[in-house]
């Protein structure tokens, strides 16, 4: 069945009510097996090792292609800062032949504002999803955090062969690399689709539902702001005398302070922050030398509905590139010092123009959503 057909055939048959009604169309086209699929989810802490700590994100896999009216109905349901809804891709031999060629693919940033060219070849042919982000008021443009967790999901649950996952947006594609804490073999999951104790989503891992995922994207620096814009900046931060502030192309400030502690400490004027303009205001601070950790740093964002972020993994694509210039150093250990908290590995590679993220992910819950062919 062609895309067009399969479309026209999704957009009929979830727009009936009973279950029943959704029988007929299906079994009349062979579609049963892929309409009537479990949708598997799983409540993901991103940029953590533990628990209840770092960016949460839900993460629903889904068998095929489903209306924005019901997406949004689902992320307002799980009430999460982000839930993404990934679709595997269909291979044509002819894409299947392109893509083991290596294929142009285009690499993004967080929020889709930077897009560039990038080649990467011996992506693994059959590793490839659409992927789209909501929050619980609307669709998001590009999510690092919930990209992450989506790795994270298709890679402990044995979804997917092979180290390495391609991510197609509306705003470009991302790549994610398995780093740890996952099996590498490649055998595939067993599932039992007819006992209701099993579920796909008992995660073929180490240690079950932990590991580390790599994503790749464009390096941003910071250009330094003339004094009376780095005033108004640190009078918004409430910052006495602010070390360094710049500013990238994606609208965030960067903000050096004297100490982590003062980053610690810091209650900024949301209001002042907004009026501002931009992204996010970022604070970072050096970390100390008994720390096991190179950088400190905190972002607020209230123009983007979020006073302060819990884990930001495109904000890094920036204080990386400013403390390894600054310390020497091309790897990072970063750490977010919001409420919640979260780590990750910053990798900075000048010459290619490419920030690294590692960080790790934690199953919290999976479960099968139930009862949402009413949309």
């Amino acid at each position: 069945m062609d895309g067009h057909k399969r479309t026209e055939l999704t957009n009929e048959v979830t727009r009936r009510v009973s279950e029943e009604d959704l029988e007929e169309p299906a079994r009349k086209n062979n579609y049963e097996d892929e309409l009537f699929t479990p949708i598997d989810f799983a409540h993901i802490n991103t940029f953590t090792k533990k628990p209840f700590s770092g960016n949460p994100a839900a993460v629903c896999v889904l068998p095929y292609e489903r209306n924005d009216e019901w997406l949004k109905l689902i992320a307002k349901e799980f009430n999460l800062p982000a839930t993404a809804f990934v679709i595997k891709r269909r291979q044509s031999k002819r894409s299947m032949s392109a893509q083991s060629e290596g294929s142009p693919l285009i690499a993004a940033d967080e929020t889709g504002t930077e897009l560039k060219p990038v080649k990467w070849v011996n992506h693994p042919v059959g590793n490839e999803f659409d992927i789209r982000w909501f929050s619980t008021d609307a669709e998001l443009g590009l999510c690092g955090h919930a990209t992450l967790a989506s790795a994270h999901m298709l890679f402990s649950s044995g979804m997917v062969k092979g180290d390495t996952i391609i991510f197609h947006s509306k705003k470009g594609t991302l790549r994610a690399a398995k780093v740890a804490g996952y099996h590498q073999d490649d055998e595939e999951p067993s599932v039992d689709r007819g006992n209701k104790e099993a579920n796909v989503l008992h995660a073929k891992t180490v240690e079950l539902g932990k590991g580390v995922v790599e994503l790749d994207f464009p390096l941003s620096m910071a250009a330094q702001v003339d004094l009376a814009e780095a005033g108004r900046v640190s009078d918004a931060l409430e910052v006495a005398k602010a070390v360094w502030v710049g500013r990238n192309e994606l609208g965030d400030y960067l903000v050096e302070v004297s100490s982590s502690k003062e980053v610690e400490l810091l209650r900024p004027n949301y209001q002042k922050i907004k009026e501002l303009g931009g992204r996010s205001v970022i604070a970072t601070a050096r970390a100390p030398a008994e720390r096991e950790i190179d950088v400190i740093s905190r972002v607020f964002a209230p123009n983007l509905g979020i006073n302060e972020d819990s884990v930001t993994g495109s904000v890094h694509t920036t204080i990386g590139p400013y403390w390894a210039a600054k310390l020497g150093k091309n790897t990072l250990e970063a750490y977010q010092a919001s409420a919640r908290g979260g780590h990750m590995t910053v990798r900075v590679d000048d010459c290619a123009g490419r920030v690294f993220l590692q960080g790790g992910a934690v199953t919290l819950m999976a479960g099968t959503l139930v009862n949402t062919f009413c949309v």
